[in-house]
């Protein structure tokens, strides 16, 4: 039996969602200041204290979450491309374990989107890496993986999107992400990831 590495509950994870439901994302998007007592301020806007301002902003919410900011561009704060955590991790012990890890996550994949249906309502899409509906990127440089890698690899193995429409909106995206296509003897892992991106990023 194979024990996940992060584990939050769907229960948490419901929590954690709600805590961003009065967040002013527009102002998140425009990005926070650089390090000092202006960052400081500008989390305390949101609930949120800095943890680590190296490259990348990481915050803990009040909900206990460690949350990152990523920034549009490498070399600066703002504006803010994308906001993410891990909420489960788990990693295979030996070669006999790889089903049970993809087995596992598309589980726990499944209480997240059913935890979340009371905060965020319906996905605009809920499915798995070869459903025929699942969203394409418009462009190369998108969030969205291709779907040449993503069929090759079956990464992301499900994937839920939310979309919010408006400038106080966003779109919250949840998957199973297994990474590249498995040579043999490889151990599988398996990483479920929140994160949100700016309404126009769909």
């Amino acid at each position: 039996m194979t024990t996940p590495n992060i584990n939050r509950s769907p229960e948490q994870l419901a929590d954690e969602l709600k805590g961003l439901e009065h967040v002013d994302w527009p102002a998140v998007w425009a990005g926070p200041p650089n390090p000092g007592q202006g960052l400081d301020d500008w989390c305390a806007l949101f609930g949120w204290r800095p943890t680590s301002a190296e490259r990348v902003l990481t915050v803990r919410t009040a909900t206990g979450q460690e949350i990152e900011l990523t920034p549009v561009r490498e070399a600066g704060w703002a504006p803010v491309g994308q906001l993410g955590w891990t909420s489960w991790e788990l990693w295979a012990r030996n070669t006999d374990q790889n089903d049970e890890v993809l087995r596992q996550a598309a589980e726990t994949w499944a209480a997240y989107v059913a935890a979340l249906r009371p905060v965020l309502g319906e996905p605009a899409f809920a499915g798995a890496w070869d459903d025929p509906a699942f969203p394409e990127p418009p462009h190369d440089r998108h969030w969205l993986v291709p779907r040449e890698d993503r069929l090759e690899d079956t990464d992301p193995y499900r994937m839920a999107m939310w979309r919010e429409d408006g400038p106080e909106g966003r779109i919250t995206v949840l998957t199973i992400d297994v990474g590249p296509a498995l040579d043999p003897g490889e151990l599988r892992s398996a990483v479920i990831n929140v994160n949100c991106y700016p309404p126009e990023a769909v």
